[in-house]
């Protein structure tokens, strides 16, 4: 029996998952929540990265409802995706909970890790479950890293180094403080993908020391910090650089004792005194593998490899503690 999934706003995000839904055969996709048509948002929104082919022929069917108010009482839903802008992701959440839905929120979950703890709380009693849209956890090259760093294969990790950088959104006025404020900024769109990978792979850190300087960047829009562990220090940086068409790129060097894992976008590479060689990233779709995660989990009632909101906590406390440092609280 598939689990029907309502999409709930239709921008890149909310694209990425309606598509995925529509190829997954444990799938149904139920209806799209969204103030505008969904030919008219195909039509006029692209994202940053190629996730996912969806056309207008491909949602002609799909009821679409300008609010979820009207959706839910007008379709069966099992779970809901929340692809929203990130102010809205508390209040969103929490309604679909109170409803009953189980519920796939997109990062960066919410800037309050209290909006973020209540969230958790709810879907604890409501014996829901709650997972938040840090796709990296799916994708092959970080995978790869996690499994050196656990494994010990390579010895002991020694040194960390992440980035993540596009050009400035062409959306939204991201030279205006209160703008960055409200949507979380470079922390928490695309700094928090890698701090939430650095957990992931290492626990929590021991310490974490933002560059002051790098910080005041392009309006605030560059972020760069330390996470430090024993024995292992972690560099993380991530921003919006002007222009807007800088084409986006992720990365990351990871120096082992015997080896060092040498990933940028597309690519990942081993190097050991023995040679370099390449590793195969063919095939690997993290958006599809994070929806499977979820429906599974939705079925069996376990985590299966969700990353829940229980952890995921954790991850926004680490970057609205940068938030308060380089404020000077």
């Amino acid at each position: 029996m598939s689990v029907k999934i309502t999409v709930v706003g239709f921008g890149f995000m909310g694209q990425t998952h309606a598509g995925n839904i529509l190829r997954h055969p444990g799938a149904e996709l139920a209806a799209i929540v969204d103030p505008y048509p969904p030919a008219d948002r195909l039509a006029t929104i692209k994202g940053n990265n190629n996730t996912v082919t969806i056309t207008s022929s491909d949602v002609k069917d799909i009821p679409h409802f300008p609010t979820m108010e009207e959706a839910f009482r007008q379709v069966k839903t099992d779970a809901v995706i929340i692809a929203l802008p990130t102010l809205l992701h508390f209040s969103s959440v929490m309604y679909c909970l109170e409803q009953g839905f189980h519920v796939l929120v997109e990062k960066p979950f919410a800037i309050d890790p209290e909006e973020c703890r209540k969230m958790v709380r709810t879907a604890e009693e409501k014996k829901r479950k709650l997972a938040v849209g840090y796709v990296v956890r799916c994708m092959k090259e970080y995978r790869t890293l996690h499994d050196y760093i656990r494994e010990g294969t390579l010895g002991k990790l020694e040194l960390l180094m992440l980035s993540r950088i596009t050009g400035i959104p062409a959306w939204g006025n991201w030279k205006d403080p209160e703008f960055i404020k409200a949507s979380g900024g470079a922390l928490f769109d695309l700094f928090s993908h890698d701090a939430d990978i650095t957990r992931f792979c290492l626990g929590e850190p021991l310490e974490i020391l933002p560059d002051r300087i790098l910080c005041s960047k392009f309006g605030g829009n560059m972020v760069s910090a330390v996470f430090r562990y024993p024995g292992c220090d972690v560099r993380i940086d991530g921003g919006f650089v002007p222009p807007s068409p800088y084409p986006f790129h992720r990365s990351f060097s990871a120096f082992f004792e015997k080896g060092t894992l040498l990933c940028e976008t597309g690519t990942l590479r081993l190097i050991t005194p023995e040679g370099i060689r390449q590793i195969d990233l063919a095939d690997d779709r993290p958006y599809y593998t994070e929806l499977a995660n979820f429906i599974t989990s939705v079925e069996t009632g376990e985590d299966s490899g969700i990353c829940t909101g229980a952890d995921a906590i954790h991850s926004i406390e680490c970057c609205a503690s940068i938030a308060k440092m380089l404020q000077g609280k």
